[in-house]
């Protein structure tokens, strides 16, 4: 092997060592079947059956499950795939889904007890949780496709919503026409995974600052989901109102 062979080889070998560390915190991806996870939700006594997928996203899936034959929804934090030069895959070890689970629980239920509209937390355990179903012989819509009946009120919910979760101390942080479900002429918030709690006194003030962007951007949002039905929001004008009277009430 010549000299540039020998370097090229040393080099590769110390990335590849570099990668194994850098991916210490991770494991690889494997599929999760239904059966998996109805296995997994069963052991668990979250549900006595899961008969369905209702959604998937980044960072966990949404399925069916039924318990004592009432639907509930069953979200499942999984191993994700990260694209990158290889097409490898790589996902969350066990225990920070674990940790993510836990801490969208924790937010949903402690929104819940505020009254903020959302599915009813029922029961956690690992990377799993359950929660009211929204729906009836099939899912509640989203915003994004549902059928308004009056949107100048459901939009007023919609900020009525920001506004419950503030004094909860919560700010959504990713609040869009894909996380509002439509039910029974209601609106509902969910998938709480980027949302700050702004509860601890600890570093209050630079939370409060970090948020505030998170805060005018959900209203933000909100603007551009109501706007495809007419309705004007001001969005820089609910963020002074609501920011200034945090500050006022908490800092």
């Amino acid at each position: 092997m010549s000299n540039k062979e020998l370097a090229s080889a040393r080099s590769f070998w110390k990335r590849k060592e570099l990668l194994a560390g850098r991916r210490s915190w991770y494991v690889e991806v494997q599929e999760i079947s239904l059966d998996s996870v109805a296995a997994d939700a069963v052991d668990n006594g979250l549900v006595d059956e899961v008969v369905a997928v209702l959604g998937t996203g980044k960072e966990a899936n949404v399925y069916l499950g039924l318990w004592k034959g009432s639907p509930l929804a069953l979200k499942v934090y999984r191993l994700h795939s990260t694209p990158h030069r290889k097409k490898a895959k790589i996902g969350y070890a066990p225990d920070m889904m674990g940790a993510m689970a836990a801490r969208e629980f924790t937010t949903l239920d402690k929104a819940y007890r505020a009254g903020v509209p959302v599915p009813t937390p029922a029961r956690r355990a690992d990377n799993m949780f359950t929660m009211r179903f929204l729906g009836e012989d099939e899912k509640a819509p989203l915003l994004k496709e549902a059928v308004l009946d009056g949107p100048e009120q459901v939009a007023e919910q919609a900020i009525a919503i920001v506004e419950k979760l503030l004094r909860a101390f919560i700010i959504h942080g990713d609040l869009s026409e894909y996380n509002l479900v439509y039910h029974d002429g209601r609106l509902f918030v969910i998938d709480f995974p980027q949302a700050v709690d702004l509860s601890s006194r600890v570093d209050r003030s630079a939370k409060i600052e970090s948020g505030k962007d998170l805060l005018l951007r959900d209203l933000r949002n909100l603007e551009r989901c109501f706007s495809r039905f007419g309705i004007e929001l001001d969005p820089e004008g609910e963020y002074n109102r609501l920011s200034s009277w945090f500050e006022s009430e908490y800092l």
